[in-house]
């Protein structure tokens, strides 16, 4: 009896064997690789792992996502790789690739916002509102939109007015560019992990950053001077966006996942982030005993009547493309501002 009792259970354990390992298993169904390019100091790592969490949550956990510690690729080549199916997602800066995001960039206009918080689920909004996505990011599928805190001139020499900016050489992003010629500087436009050792070398005397620049690429001990625009001189259109042909696999549940935890509600987040990195920057530069000051009200009439042509570039843009460009602007500037 006891050996027909001892068959029994091994048999049964045999059979419970077999249908567990013909069961899908507990750990996640889909795993997805997020390249990263920033250094691992710099908040973005932490950001893009909180944005992951949150839709691995929502997920209940059938969606893993693995935020690389690098990327195959440089900051311009970030979305061909999402588009190529190298990488499953990606985090981009549409004015390292002009011509590409067109009305993405839009955001980059001079005093767009007051901080990435509201500025981001602002352009996300109004971007995908539009349909703009459908045609913009083609191949790609948009997962959210978003935007650094209010952008500031960093500078080795004190400026306070166009007077003071003339003939500097300005790190500039790729959307810094007209901005920085608009005021009278000589714009130098590189990615930002390489302004470091730009203003190390001399390369260049002041950036176009916001503050979570100065913590995250180490520029505290090489610029002293930090001039705040209220509403910022400038901010940066951001995105994460996802292979098209992994997004079109997805099942579902996956994809109301991502439509949940990302869109707005993922612009928001990784807003607060960058907000949150913004005030560490400026922490940062106080530590190292720089100066910090608030552009005059009459210098920022001035500078703001140097750069009224950069409105008017966009909208000239947008008009070209059949669309009313005033109001599209004026429509984006408010959702931007909560």
């Amino acid at each position: 009896m006891k050996q027909l009792t001892t068959g029994v259970l091994l048999s049964g354990a045999v059979l419970i064997g077999t249908t567990m390992s013909a069961q899908p298993a507990l750990a996640a169904d889909i795993t997805l690789q997020f390249a990263n390019w920033l250094p691992p100091f710099h908040h973005w790592t932490k950001t893009a792992r909180r944005f992951a969490d949150s839709i691995e949550k929502q997920s209940g956990g059938k969606i893993k996502i693995i935020v690389t510690k690098n990327s195959p690729a440089k900051p311009p080549g970030q979305y061909d790789l999402a588009k190529n199916g190298i990488r499953d997602m990606v985090m981009g800066v549409s004015a390292y690739t002009p011509g590409r995001h067109k009305l993405f960039r839009m955001a980059e206009v001079p005093f767009a916002t007051k901080n990435a918080e509201t500025g981001s689920p602002g352009l996300h909004k109004w971007y995908t509102k539009h349909g703009f996505d459908k045609k913009e990011f083609t191949g790609t599928k948009l997962i959210s939109a978003f935007v650094h805190g209010p952008g500031l001139l960093h500078s080795k020499k004190e400026i306070k007015s166009l007077a003071d900016i003339k003939g500097v050489k300005i790190r500039v992003g790729g959307g810094g560019v007209l901005i920085a010629k608009s005021l009278g500087g000589v714009p130098v436009a590189m990615s930002a992990t390489k302004a470091h050792e730009s203003l190390q070398r001399g390369t260049t005397d002041a950036a176009f950053f916001p503050y979570e620049a100065v913590k995250g690429f180490k520029l505290a001990k090489l610029v002293k001077h930090h001039l705040e625009i209220p509403g910022g001189l400038y901010t940066t259109s951001f995105y994460v966006a996802m292979s098209g042909k992994k997004w079109d696999g997805l099942p579902g549940w996956a994809k109301d996942a991502f439509n949940k935890a990302g869109g707005a509600t993922g612009s928001k987040l990784i807003g607060q982030g960058w907000d949150a990195a913004d005030r560490a920057g400026k922490q940062a530069a106080e530590k190292a005993g720089n100066k910090i000051q608030t552009i005059s009200a009459s210098n920022q009439k001035a500078w703001a009547k140097t750069l009224q042509s950069i409105k008017a570039g966009w909208i000239a843009k947008a008009n070209k493309e059949g669309m009313n460009g005033e109001a599209l602007l004026s429509e984006l500037l408010t959702m931007m501002k909560g």
